[in-house]
């Protein structure tokens, strides 16, 4: 083991009682201290060695009824005592005062970040080898207190490793397959401890004890446990010994046969969530939770489910938020919830449950107060739950209740989603009401800049306005007082960061008049590899600033805070209303919501845990050996497969389509939720709206990948549903490569959409046979990525989509186009204008590069599938290169609704996530020489271009057939096969007899993706009787079509165009 640096004089900090008790040695030698703690009957030194060299634990100390030697307070979880030393062998300790008359202490060291604790632990002063001594020797990932000096773990038989167990019913409990004897033990209190010298575990209040079971049904319900687990059965747990023990610590102990004794050999702790399902879900389920009105009473009712609570109390609290009287709760034996009637609480009251349990990550019982995960409204920063009626006067805007969806949704195919971010549509925009930027109500103003631009794009065929999240997340303060935007002056984002002040470039600025916007402009100006100071300055100003994506939840079902003038109480859910009622009302799109329930800001005994503080370790799926809480997704994924999270996440999902009237909704990480889940909370808000849809990222990994915990809501899954999914195959092909490419693999991976082997830059990789191959994918998507739609593909086969390859996978996957959603940019990774600049040829022109941005929202816009567009990206938007402007903030993530600027080259992209494609943005921007500089007048073409092609798609319903069958009959793709020309596709829709008419102005439409460098003759099929769309020719030379051409039977089009032609009736 390594030697650990010593602690610095600075850190030994010893409380007054223990100071005196050695103020002979004050912080004296480690070996003069090492020799005092040995001999000194007040005081207990705890080592903890983590061999790490700059170690940054805290330690929990506590007495409970069985062990209470410590003579300090019960300390905080999140304020433990720091270190008194650290020995340059044994690593840092402790020196507590204690009882030399009691028996133990208990404690456990942990840090918060990266978070890190061991298990519950007890100093047992009568185990010291060395008489009166009380120290003990703790090392990470032993969960075990030793008494022997060492420099390495001494080897031990048996320490608590993991929550290796699985108790699904109440006879069945799945354990580790080598298991041969066991059982259950449990302590309500918590504190077990092994003694591995008697052979016994302490501190127990029940046992249950366990025998092998034939039992193979649970395999079907659990595949993922089938191979590394086998089934016991529970001899003697009756309901009410099994009520108990849910409700304290658990642990499974095995023994083994040593020489004809019984040992242990092995403690885990046991996952207890489907054993809860078990016992309360077909009660649990059918009950109302929250704070529900009652109007005939004028009071509230409250019901918490929260089946492992041993008390649970409301806290309520008056207008000032200090806490008045608690409520004691009443529990529900059946459903496993707690009730509390007549309360005398009423709309506008705040409210808290303080609610005591065991909690398996202090091992402990903890009294926490928490927010309702059920809260309707809220506090500032979601401190307080408040009860709110959803009905009442107050909260309704006029024309609230007549308001109805300007779009119908029976044909999800004909739907152009247009996705927003609250902050990105209005935080810098002048024309905006100084006091709504960045907020709900910026929607309200008619007449600004960007809800003009919306509104233009509504008349031309944008049917859903997309919003980020705008439920209640975690990463924004929502007190206006204690954060500070790019928008306000220098001297104020100094104020909230003082380290700006002592930065040598920054701190000049400090004392200025110029906003923080200004000094980032400035610095943009000299920003480079050498001095990449922009990022720099965009990261500090981000810690206290108002931007988030908001993939963070706190609360499910209230809006969030930060977006409204007035964060404290129910000013969100009123201008929350007004924003929809001005988006369908005004602007004429129907609401999309982005909904995030795959995970939580933050678990276990965290700040902003809410879920896991009333049942812990329910809803977050664990890890199925160590028990650690799942974080795939990002955070603490949260496990949907349970049918209490279920039942949470459908009631959000119909607070939402029934109290906000939200149409459609989609689903981050989709492929995270099982299927089943998902068709059941669409079945419960259709009940609200028989119209409604849903959409969402069907992607397949993490530790659900390939179903194996449950049948996923994935791509492939979904077929036949008629809930869309996010099409990566499209996407990838266009854009070229993978969102994950780094460094010189962004600029070799070419796509269709920006030159691949039709105009290769200097690293191309992507040869001929590549080429046709994204070409037929890109088909295949235009023709709404369908399982069973047939072509000819590059090699000559004829083939369905699903025997298309995309990356070891069947490109081809839905039944229908409404479940394909096909985009090229959205608001995860680089812009498509940036991600072009990455790969396309140094000698491009600007207007090269424009036309190539529209043709390939072309492929999107003119395809039979929902189309989704990223705000700005008509704009030529881009954020400076930067993959991942989660929290990024204005700067790099505004849209210019003035139309003056697309936001290039501001400054390198932030160093966490970009770091190492600098020197490739460098060169491009070096080797470009000036064609990157978008003009007012290109980012109009763009636009113009942008339009005509959301018009031309509206103007026929051959565009959005949406059923597969109709698709598969009525299109047709040239220019195919193993001779076709690469980057050039040719679509036909047809419309005549024997098909039903559908078009009555149309026979045929054929339309023409032309992407690349040279002007192309289509003859694949015979032209003479179509003409270029009319809307192509009513623009002219401002036509993305212009220079197209008819020549008997043939047509002639442009370079990197997208061109549609009709054969009229």
């Amino acid at each position: 083991m390594p030697t650990l640096f010593p602690m610095p004089a600075s850190r030994c900090k010893l409380s007054i009682s223990i100071a005196l008790a050695l103020a002979s040695i004050g912080c004296a030698t480690q070996d003069e201290v090492q020799d005092t703690a040995l001999i000194n009957p007040d005081i207990a030194r705890i080592y903890f060695n983590s061999a790490e060299a700059q170690p940054d634990y805290v330690l929990h100390v506590w007495n409970d009824q069985t062990c209470d030697g410590y003579m300090g307070d019960n300390t905080d979880w999140n304020a433990g005592l720091e270190p008194s030393g650290q020995h340059p062998d044994y690593g840092v300790y402790w020196d507590l005062q204690v009882d030399p008359n009691a028996e133990c202490i208990n404690f456990t060291p942990h840090r918060f970040n990266p978070d890190y604790q061991t298990s519950a632990l007890k100093l047992r002063f009568s185990d010291n080898v060395n008489e009166g001594a009380k120290v003990g020797y703790v090392f990470k990932d032993t969960n075990r207190v030793f008494y022997t000096p060492s420099t390495t773990p001494p080897e031990t038989a048996v320490s608590l490793k993991g929550a290796n167990s699985h108790w699904i019913s109440p006879s069945l409990i799945l354990v580790p397959k080598n298991t041969t004897e066991a059982e259950l033990v449990m302590s309500t209190t918590g504190g077990m401890s092994i003694n591995e010298r008697d052979n016994l575990i302490e501190g127990t209040a029940t046992t249950l004890t366990l025998a092998p079971s034939s039992a193979s049904a649970w395999q079907q319900d659990y595949p993922h446990l089938s191979d590394e687990f086998a089934a016991f059965e529970i001899k003697d747990g009756d309901s009410n010994i099994i009520a108990n023990m849910i409700r304290g610590q658990i642990w499974l102990v095995s023994y083994a046969d040593e020489e004809g004794a019984r040992a242990l050999s092995s403690v885990t702790r046991v996952q207890t969530a489907e054993l809860l399902d078990s016992l309360y879900a077909d009660e649990a389920t059918k009950l109302e939770y929250g704070a529900v009105i009652d109007h005939e009473s004028d009071t509230s009712t409250f019901r918490l489910w929260a089946p492992t609570a041993q008390q649970v109390k409301l806290i309520p609290f008056d207008e000032d938020l200090r806490a008045k009287t608690p409520i004691l709760m009443r529990r529900d034996n059946a459903s496993g919830s707690w009730l509390a009637e007549y309360t005398g609480l009423a709309h506008g009251d705040f409210y808290r449950y303080e609610v005591t349990l065991y909690h398996p990550e202090t091992g402990r019982v903890e009294t926490l107060q928490v927010t309702d995960p059920y809260s309707l409204s809220l506090s500032t920063n979601s401190q307080h739950s408040q009860i709110v009626d959803l009905n009442s006067a107050e909260l309704t805007p006029a024309g609230w209740n007549e308001l109805s969806s300007p779009i119908s949704q029976q044909n999800p195919a004909s739907f152009i989603i247009y996705e927003t971010h609250v902050r990105d549509f209005s935080a810098l925009d002048d024309s905006t009401t100084e006091h709504y930027r960045g907020k709900y109500l910026a929607f309200t103003e008619g007449d600004s800049l960007p809800v003009t631009h919306l509104k233009s794009l509504s008349r031309r065929g944008a049917t859903h306005l997309h919003l980020m999240p705008v439920f209640d997340f975690a990463t924004v303060n929502e007190e206006l007082t204690e954060r500070a935007d790019i928008n306000e002056s220098f001297r104020r984002l100094c104020q909230m960061n003082p380290n700006l002040i002592r930065h040598p470039k920054f701190g000049v600025y400090c004392d200025g008049g110029l906003s923080g916007e200004k000094v980032l402009e400035q610095f943009s100006r000299e920003d480079s590899l050498e001095a990449p100071v922009v990022q720099e300055l965009s990261r500090a100003i981000s810690q206290n600033d108002s931007y988030n994506w908001g993939y963070d939840p706190y609360h499910y079902s209230t809006p969030e805070g930060s977006y409204a003038t007035e964060a404290n109480g129910m000013q969100r859910i009123v201008e929350f209303r007004k924003m929809i009622l001005a988006i369908k009302s005004d602007i004429k799109m129907n609401v999309v919501m982005d909904v995030v329930y795959n995970h939580t800001n933050e678990s276990g005994m965290a700040d902003k845990s809410v879920l896991d503080k009333i049942v812990p370790n329910y809803y977050h799926r664990l890890d199925p050996v160590t028990g650690e809480v799942e974080e795939s997704t990002c955070c603490a994924n949260t496990a949907p497969e349970r049918q209490m999270m279920e039942k949470l996440i459908t009631d959000s999902v119909v607070v939402w389509a029934k109290d906000y009237k939200v149409d459609a909704f989609r689903w981050d990480l989709m492929g995270h939720h099982p299927k089943s889940q998902i068709l059941a909370t669409l079945d419960a808000a259709k009940e609200v709206n028989p119209e409604v849809y849903f959409y969402g990222e069907g992607w397949d990994f993490g530790e659900v990948k390939s179903d194996s915990q449950f049948k996923q809501a994935s791509q492939l899954n979904l077929y036949g549903t008629g809930i869309g999914t996010f099409s990566d195959r499209m996407r990838d092909a266009v854009r070229g490569g993978s969102p994950f490419d780094k460094e010189e693999q962004i600029r070799a991976s070419q796509g269709f959409g920006n030159g691949a082997f039709v105009y290769p830059n200097e690293l191309n990789k992507v040869d001929e046979v590549q080429a046709k191959h994204l070409a037929d994918i890109v088909r295949l998507g235009m023709a709404g990525n369908l399982r069973d739609f047939s072509f000819t593909d590059s090699q000559d086969r004829t083939v369905k989509g699903s025997e298309l390859d995309y990356n070891n996978e069947p490109a081809g996957y839905a039944k229908d186009a409404w479940e394909i959603i096909n985009y090229v940019e959205k608001h995860d990774n680089q812009t498509l204008w940036d991600n072009h600049q990455y790969k396309t040829p140094f000698d491009a022109d600007l207007n090269t590069r424009i036309r190539m941005h529209a043709t390939s929202l072309g492929t999107v816009m003119y395809g039979q599938n929902v189309v989704f567009h990223h705000m700005g990206s008509e704009l030529l938007r881009s954020k400076s290169m930067e993959r991942n402007s989660y929290d990024s903030g204005d700067w790099y993530n505004r849209v210019d609704f003035t139309k003056q600027s697309n936001n290039s080259n501001i400054g390198l992209p932030s160093a966490d996530e970009d770091e190492q494609n600098w020197a490739l943005i460098e060169n491009i921007y070096k080797s470009t020489e000036g064609k990157l500089d978008v003009s007012p007048r290109d980012i109009a073409t763009m636009e113009r271009y942008f339009k005509e092609m959301m018009e031309i798609r509206t103007s026929s319903p051959l565009f959005t057939l949406g059923d597969g069958r109709e698709i598969s009959q009525r299109i047709k793709f040239h220019n195919t096969g193993s001779k076709q020309l690469p980057g050039l596709i040719v679509m036909s829709i047809d419309d005549r007899a024997p098909f039903k008419n559908l078009d009555p102005q149309r026979k045929r439409i054929v339309v023409v993706i032309n992407a690349r460098n040279d002007i192309q003759t289509i003859d694949q099929l015979n032209m003479s009787s179509f003409k270029p769309h009319r809307f192509h020719s009513q623009l002219g030379p401002f036509s993305l079509a212009n220079g197209t051409e008819m020549v008997d039977d043939v047509a002639i089009v442009p370079p990197w165009s997208a061109v549609v032609f009709e054969e009229r009736d």
